[in-house]
């Protein structure tokens, strides 16, 4: 499949620039990819401020009849026209598929590792990145699976540290960042030499070295950290504490904690909005979204639909933050619109169990 056409000028530009077609979308809406891990699909959501939220189209996905492959991550490429989905289980390892936007068919399949989670594409797009959790296997350090998507093949596997997890690239595409939910760590990968550039301990400030892929000495996870978001402008990092209730912030040109915010919920993914000014959070074991003002680091809440808050995305004008819920036992999936100006919920809608990863396709017309 192609995938030159377009590269980092055009994100330069924004995601608005592009127009695919979609016979599904309407003037004035956001479109969002949604997977449900519980129920091998995704879902094609679409916002429309004023009317809220509504499933514009169910995409079945897995190849295993017998068996739940647990959809968890994705992400669209800079150019808009593909999207990329791992598949947490198989037997035993899990892969990454490469679907067409709008048409949504498959174009490309590869394997990877144990449970792969969190994936991203790198913003010049010839590279994808996807954590290999190993959420069910030993405590050993696992890895970060590098994949060329023109050919669809693993070009390397990056031993990272036990159980990684929230896979994202600077704004420059030129380090990729995870963290390390049992050491605690934030690990940088440079990606002109796919090799492990930095390692920071979460819970001392301490810069480690780069062979320590395991944190020793401590009887549990006092961070669990599970995400890694950058700033717009690249100067920081932003990682959710799942077990310490706070948001580190990490200033990359000196490697070194900057601040601890304060998150109580158990925080799980997150997001800056585009003009760096707040950062999104989902409070997991609260039922509730976070906004977290980075000048004062005053938090707000507003309440989810349902109870465990998984995943966010945020348009990129900065209006909306939709919110992927996973729900309890027989559930649906939901997910939920916030408003960033008046913090409130403006729409919701129920799809496939276990609601996770979320990721902001397109717009179509004026907003």
């Amino acid at each position: 499949m192609s995938r030159h056409g377009v590269r980092w000028a055009m994100v330069a530009g924004g995601l608005l620039a592009w127009t695919g077609s979609s016979a599904m979308a309407q003037a004035g809406s956001y479109l969002f990819y949604v997977a449900s891990e519980s129920q091998d699909e995704v879902a094609l959501v679409r916002l429309t401020p004023g009317e809220g939220l509504a499933v514009a189209k169910t995409i079945p996905v897995g190849w295993l009849p017998a068996e739940i492959e647990a959809p968890h991550g994705v992400y669209v490429d800079p150019d808009g026209a593909h999207w990329y989905l791992t598949l947490g289980h198989g037997f035993p390892f899990g892969s990454l598929i490469a679907y067409a936007t709008g048409a949504d068919t498959v174009e490309g399949r590869v394997g990877l590792g144990m449970f792969p989670a969190t994936v991203s594409v790198a913003p010049f797009g010839d590279l994808a990145f996807a954590v290999n959790s190993d959420f069910h296997g030993d405590r050993v350090p696992s890895s970060v699976s590098i994949v060329d998507l023109g050919s669809m093949t693993e070009i390397a596997r990056v031993e990272t540290c036990t159980m990684p997890h929230g896979s994202r690239f600077a704004p420059d595409g030129l380090h990729h960042y995870s963290t390390c939910m049992v050491d605690d760590q934030l690990v940088e990968i440079d990606v002109s030499t796919l090799e492990v550039d930095r390692r920071l301990d979460l819970v001392t400030g301490e810069s480690l070295p780069l062979d320590r892929t395991m944190t020793t000495g401590r009887s549990r996870q006092q961070c669990s950290p599970t995400w890694a978001a950058p700033s717009p402008d690249g100067r920081f990092v932003y990682v959710p504490c799942n077990k310490g209730n706070e948001v580190i912030e990490v200033d990359l040109d000196d490697w070194r904690i900057t601040r601890r915010l304060p998150a109580p919920g158990a925080p799980y993914n997150a997001m800056v909005t585009p003009d760096g000014s707040r950062l999104a959070v989902t409070l997991k074991g609260a039922a509730r979204l976070g906004v977290i003002d980075l000048t004062d680091g005053a938090l707000h809440e507003v309440p989810t639909t349902r109870r465990v808050t998984h995943g966010v995305s945020v348009t990129p004008d900065g209006r909306f933050a939709v919110v992927s819920v996973e729900g309890i036992g027989g559930e649906p999936g939901t997910v939920d619109a916030i408003d960033l100006k008046t913090l409130t919920r403006v729409g919701s809608v129920d799809i496939g169990k276990q609601a996770g990863g979320i990721v902001f396709w397109r717009t179509d017309g004026p907003t």
